[in-house]
């Protein structure tokens, strides 16, 4: 049996290739390097906490989904603003550009 960190690499590049994603294409909506995407796919690094949040965020699943602890993708919001405030703090992040 996969643990959680597999299960979390597995369904991770699922839903990147389900979307004809690259992982470059990720990456840059989700503001890190395609290593760190490549690391994340192969379970040889974990998310923190902010990151898992971005990713299940940006793919429109839940945590429990991308951990294998549920099989249903849904998602309850406790807000409807979530995802406006995840691409908020994205362009929050972003540099100026001049």
């Amino acid at each position: 049996m996969a643990g959680p960190l597999e299960t979390f690499a597995t369904r991770l590049k699922k839903l990147r290739k389900e979307k004809n994603l690259r992982q470059d294409d990720v990456a840059v909506e989700l503001n890190v390097s395609r290593q760190t995407i490549s690391k994340y796919e192969r379970a040889e690094r974990e998310p923190d906490f902010d990151m898992l949040f971005k990713i299940a965020i940006y793919f429109d699943v839940s945590i429990d989904y991308l951990f294998g602890r549920s099989r249903s993708r849904r998602v309850n919001y406790l807000d409807d603003n979530a995802l406006e405030w995840f691409w908020s703090m994205r362009v929050a992040e972003e540099p100026e550009k001049r």
